[in-house]
C-alpha cells in the first residue's frame, strides 16, 4: 500500500444536506491531484453509465429481484449501450427509438462492433466507502 486518501464529501441531494466520509487505497506512487483526477474520472464514468441506465432504460423500476435475473438483465442492459455508442449514437434514447422495432438493423449493429479482448488495466483504483 503506497497511499491511503480521505475525501470528505458535503452537499445537497433532493434538497438535503450530505456529508460523506470515503476512503482510497492504492498502491499507486502519484501525488493528491492525480489522485484526485483519478478519483473524479472514476466518478465521471460512474455516472455517465448508471445515469443512462436508471433514466433512459430505467433499470431502478425493474421488478426482477430474485436469481441470476438482475444482474443478467443488468449486463444486458450494458451491452445495448455499448453496441449503440460503438455505432455512432450519441442519443442512448433515439438510439433505441430508431432501431427497436427493427430486428435486421439491431443484428446489422451487433456484426458492427469488434471483437477483441480486453485486458485489465493494473493501474485502476481499489476503492472502499464508509
Amino acid at each position: 500500500m503506497q497511499r491511503l486518501v480521505k475525501v470528505e464529501r458535503f452537499g445537497t441531494r433532493a434538497g438535503k444536506p450530505y456529508h460523506q466520509i470515503v476512503y482510497y487505497i492504492s498502491s499507486l506512487t502519484i501525488n493528491a491531484a492525480q489522485f484526485a483526477q483519478g478519483i473524479r474520472g472514476h466518478w465521471g464514468i460512474e455516472n455517465r453509465l448508471h445515469w443512462v441506465k436508471d433514466v433512459v432504460l430505467d433499470e431502478d423500476n425493474s421488478r426482477m429481484r430474485q436469481g441470476n435475473a438482475p444482474a443478467n438483465f443488468s449486463i444486458i442492459r450494458s451491452l445495448v449501450l455499448t453496441i449503440l455508442r460503438y455505432n455512432g449514437y450519441s442519443s442512448i434514447t433515439t438510439g433505441i427509438r430508431l432501431i427497436s422495432h427493427n430486428l435486421e438493423q439491431i443484428f446489422q449493429l451487433i456484426r458492427n462492433v469488434p471483437t477483441r479482448v480486453v485486458e485489465p488495466n493494473p493501474k485502476t483504483f481499489m476503492v472502499s466507502s464508509s
